[in-house]
């Protein structure tokens, strides 16, 4: 076999699996063991080198060289993941293993037949390779392999630092931060692995990036979650102030972030919670549909069971504005509240109707408090009163319901009249 071989376009060594190799006197054995014992499955051999005598040198360090004794050989093998020496020897093969995350730099210099490559490693020990044959295309593949190794390692190591960044801010609540934490780790994953595809290596570095990935993954799944319990809390709050259309957009972008969570692997949170809470949102979402009618409803029916005419006219109050929130609603959108326009209309003139009616009945009886003075011990003030509810009367009839109900100007008049009366009468009679 040629001293240097470029095992992509030269095919299989016989030495990966066999320890012999045909010389000038037969089969001599190279080896103790087969070369392809010496790598691993997922690794990709790229380049093959050998020497008969000069062995593997420590050019520098503590290191000592390595050198075949008889008719062995000391073999240079660079993978998709390292540079690998293994030099024969009767008490059994010597290997030197160096990663490309390991190497710091490689050169490669020539003489009259031979060339040597020089490696030099973080620990600052230089390994020196000599053979017949020119060991250029090693060093470029090396060097390049070297460069992409680093890059990716340092891309894996930006890609746990934003996890533990993300994570940091949800435990803080504050998901803006850690969705950019989470898309800063996705893009260091994603750069560290494409780096190594080229070289075939993705396998060698699988492990430590699938960890990553579920990593990512959670804190992607847990940011979903508390948007969609944030979203959630601003629906209820929007609810309680009638705020229903916000409420209802609220749970419904509560809605779709438990779905993204959903659509993310994770194990945490655990998929049924989330969906239980996703569930819940959709029952709460159904119940907000039908609640600005249920509670306009609610109101009327509370005036309708009142006696008292004040108290019965701020019920109505009360259910007139609640009905006039439901009218209000956006009915074009795709998300329909219960109840149609045509009906919410009705409702609100026939509640102006009996607004306008309890405020005048509420009025004329203050007007009588008022009048019998010698049961109330300030009859101005339900003078006052009465002229308050006429005047909401009044305003009620005109603004809502011109067309049923007259504005109580004369009853308004003499309650007036009757005030003013009040009030210039002697102090203490």
């Amino acid at each position: 076999m040629e001293t240097v071989t470029d095992i992509r376009s030269s095919g299989r060594p016989e030495i990966f699996d066999r320890v012999n190799t045909d010389g000038l006197f037969g089969r001599t054995r190279r080896l103790q063991q087969p070369l392809g014992q010496y790598f691993r499955e997922t690794e990709t051999p790229r380049y093959l080198a050998y020497n008969s005598q000069s062995g593997v040198v420590a050019a520098q360090g503590n290191n000592e060289g390595l050198t075949p004794a008889g008719d062995y050989r000391a073999y240079l093998l660079a993978t998709n993941g390292r540079v690998m020496f293994v030099v024969g020897d009767d008490d059994g093969d010597r290997t030197i293993s160096l990663p490309y995350e390991d190497i710091v730099a490689v050169r490669c210099t020539s003489g009259l037949r031979t060339s040597t490559l020089e490696i030099v490693t973080v620990d600052e020990d230089c390994w020196a390779f000599e053979c017949k044959g020119d060991l250029t295309p090693v060093r470029e593949f090396v060097d390049e392999a070297t460069q992409v190794w680093t890059r990716t390692l340092t891309e894996l190591d930006r890609a746990e630092s934003q996890v533990e960044a993300a994570v940091t801010a949800l435990e803080a609540t504050d998901l803006e931060t850690a969705a950019t934490h989470i898309t800063a780790a996705q893009e260091a994953l994603d750069n560290g692995r494409g780096r190594v595809e080229a070289l075939g290596a993705t396998a060698s570095i699988d492990e430590r990036c699938q960890s990553t990935q579920a990593q990512i993954d959670t804190c992607q799944r847990r940011r979903h979650v508390s948007a969609a319990e944030q979203h959630r809390d601003t629906a209820r709050r929007a609810w309680e102030n009638r705020a229903y259309e916000r409420a209802a957009d609220a749970y419904a972008q509560a809605k779709t972030e438990y779905e993204r969570a959903l659509a993310v692997t994770a194990p945490e949170p655990p998929t049924e919670t989330i969906a239980d809470a996703r569930n819940a949102i959709e029952a709460e979402y159904a119940e907000l549909l039908s609640a600005p009618v249920d509670a306009a409803q609610v109101a009327a029916s509370a005036a309708r069971a009142t006696t008292d005419p004040a108290a019965r006219a701020t019920h109505w109050e009360d259910a007139l504005d609640r009905y006039r929130t439901a009218y209000e609603l956006d009915w074009g959108r795709d998300r329909r509240f219960d109840g149609d326009r045509a009906s919410l209309r009705q409702a609100l003139a026939d509640i102006a109707v009996e607004l306008v009616d309890t405020h005048r009945e509420a009025g004329r009886q203050k007007r009588r408090e008022g009048s019998e003075e010698s049961k109330r011990e300030t009859p101005g003030a339900a003078c006052g009163s009465a002229t308050a509810h006429l005047e909401r009367a009044r305003e009620v009839a005109t603004e809502l319901v011109p067309d049923r109900r007259e504005p109580p100007a004369d009853e308004l008049a003499a309650a007036s009249e009757q005030g003013v009366s009040v009030e210039s009468e002697p102090k203490g009679r």
